[in-house]
Parts: structure tokens; C-alpha cells; sequence
């Protein structure tokens, strides 16, 4: 059965989808995949619980949206950050500022990828394990590059500067989750002073 060009109330599907899906990645973020109702879902947007799976299918499908809403934008940022930068420590400043930036319209996104509670198995696993690999290739290539220029090639060094960095990230990011006052200039702004004062 084929389904309308336009959302309820002369709202574009297109337009509609997309408000569906900021509305769940909030609820997912919150309650988590196994938690989140699509019934509060779609209360939350002002529609009908039939309407979401008219629009995504299932749960499953909604999930699925939401996820690839979250880690294209994400990773199309970190990417673009990785090339653009050299291997100086401020380099690294500069990537942490595309996370910022990339999350601030919708910060709590960033739960989305490392959701424990999301199927170990199927299409939303395998999403998340290859947005998560990407992620990590990412941070693993400057790693490497970072350490290359100051002359050290140890596999096991530059796998265990990019654990290290995962983990600033992580936590520079829950820190920021737990103050939303904050905005990303201010975030990337702290990031610079606390790291400048480690190194120091």
C-alpha cells in the first residue's frame, strides 16, 4: 500500500519525518532503545502512534532513522576535521570542536551510537558497529599521524594514544551533556585551556 506524499495537517512528509525524528532521537537518548515507547514518541510530536509506522515501519525502522540522522552528519564533520588539520596539538582541539559543533543542534544524539541497550544483532547493530568503526578509524589515523611526526611508529602506541582520545572525547561530551548551559564555542574554548594546562 503506497502512503501520502504529505504529513498530517498539511505538513510535508518530508517536514514530518524529519520532526519525528528529532523528537525520537530525545526519546531514545533518554530512555534508551529498549526503554523508549513509540506511543510517547508520538505523543511528543502531536501524532498518531500509526502514523510513525506508516512513516518508519517499526520501531526498529525509527531507531534506524534516527541513528543515520545522527552518525552521517557526525562522521561527514569528523572527516572533513581529520583532513583539514595538521599534527599539532591544536589539531586535535579542532576535532573535538567538530563533535561540538556537529552535536550542538541536538546534543544528546551522541548517546545514539554507544546505546547499550540497542539489538546486538540485525540492521541497527551492524549500523551502529560500522558508524562506531568508522569513528575509531578516524581517531586512530590522526593518532598515528600525531605520533609519526614526532618520530615514534610503535603500533602500540598509536593504538592506545587513539583509546585515549575515544575516551577524552566520551567524557568531554558527557561532561558537556551534563551542563547544557554550555555552548560548542565554550566547550572547544575549555578543551583548549584544559589541554594546554596538562601539557604545560
Amino acid at each position: 500500500m503506497s502512503t501520502p506524499a504529505g504529513g498530517t495537517k498539511g505538513v510535508p512528509r518530508a517536514e514530518r519525518e524529519q520532526q519525528i525524528v528529532r523528537v525520537a532521537i530525545d526519546e531514545f537518548a533518554r530512555a534508551g532503545y529498549a526503554g523508549a515507547s513509540v506511543a510517547v514518541i508520538a505523543r511528543r510530536a502531536g501524532i498518531s502512534k500509526p502514523l510513525v509506522y506508516q512513516y518508519f515501519g517499526s520501531k526498529d525502522g525509527l531507531y534506524s532513522a534516527c541513528l543515520h540522522s545522527v552518525a552521517d552528519g557526525l562522521l561527514t564533520r569528523l572527516e572533513s576535521a581529520e583532513r583539514s588539520v595538521d599534527d599539532s596539538v591544536a589539531s586535535r582541539i579542532y576535532t573535538l570542536q567538530a563533535v561540538f559543533e556537529a552535536l550542538e543542534p541536538q546534543r544528546a544524539a551522541w548517546q545514539l551510537l554507544y546505546d547499550p541497550s540497542m539489538p546486538t544483532d540485525g540492521p541497527i547493530a551492524a549500523a551502529a558497529a560500522d558508524y562506531r568503526e568508522r569513528t575509531l578509524a578516524i581517531a586512530a589515523s590522526g593518532s598515528a599521524r600525531f605520533l609519526r611526526a614526532r618520530g615514534i611508529r610503535s603500533r602500540l602506541d598509536a593504538s592506545a594514544l587513539t583509546a585515549i582520545w575515544m575516551g577524552i572525547v566520551s567524557a568531554a561530551v558527557a561532561w558537556w551533556l551534563e551542563h547544557p548551559g554550555e555552548s560548542a564555542s565554550e566547550m572547544t574554548a575549555r578543551c583548549e585551556r584544559l589541554i594546554g594546562a596538562v601539557l604545560t
